[in-house]
């Protein structure tokens, strides 16, 4: 019986001694080359991180830039002209300034829209500059004998535009027409054709479906009201 009672307790500091032993193994602490390993390997990720988020910053601000540029560069030949305001006036009413572009590009303009359409008469200034500031494009066209064929190509393209619900206005450009008193309510353009939008103009003789279109994509849709 006492021998067993003697194996007994020696089993058990037997056990208690390898206890130990694991224990000391866990709490045992990591080596200097160890901590150097794990702080290299913790700068290592803070660095991806900081890389990283100034990579995607970069990235973002050259998007920013590169999407102003690109939507102030001319697409064509199309002129950058200086805003005149975009005072409203009285419907009906003359604009008390010289527009300072022949078709005009801003300015003064009444309240209301002219509906977006193709139209075989022409349209007072003051109405459809109120159009390109709520981003619309006016086609305009001028000659003598009305260019049938011309106005047909020019409708061929702007007619999807306008079903489409887009902000795209054709209409004639008339130097002897008319509408307050002696004064002519349109001036002689000097082309055939001539593409506005707010502050954009260009004006060409001859059709170019791919110039309207590309005008039309890039500045259609552009709100100039003034917050």
């Amino acid at each position: 019986m006492a021998t067993k009672a003697k194996s007994r307790k020696k089993t058990r500091r037997q056990g208690g001694r390898h206890a130990q032993r694991e224990l000391r193994g866990q709490l045992a602490r990591p080596s200097r080359q160890e901590l150097k390993e794990i702080a290299a390997r913790r700068r290592f990720r803070q660095n991806l991180y900081v890389y990283g988020g100034g990579a995607a910053l970069v990235a973002i601000v050259a998007l920013v830039i590169y999407l102003n540029i690109r939507n102030t560069a001319p697409v064509g030949d199309e002129e950058v002209w200086p805003t005149q305001g975009n005072t409203h006036i009285q419907q009906g009413s003359a604009s008390p300034i010289e527009y300072n572009t022949t078709p005009p590009t801003s300015g003064p303009h009444y309240p209301g829209l002219a509906p977006w359409d193709i139209y075989d008469e022409p349209i007072r200034y003051e109405q459809v500059v109120h159009n390109m500031e709520d981003g619309g494009v006016i086609v305009y066209y001028q000659c003598e004998d009305g260019c049938p064929e011309l106005r047909e190509q020019l409708a061929d393209v702007v007619r999807p535009y306008v079903e489409a619900g887009r902000h795209v206005l054709m209409m004639p450009n008339d130097p002897n027409w008319g509408g307050f008193g002696s004064q002519s309510a349109h001036k002689d353009m000097e082309s055939r054709i001539a593409l506005t939008a707010w502050q954009r103009l260009d004006k060409f003789d001859s059709f170019d479906a791919a110039r309207i279109r590309a005008f039309i994509e890039r500045y259609e849709g552009i709100d100039h009201h003034v917050n």
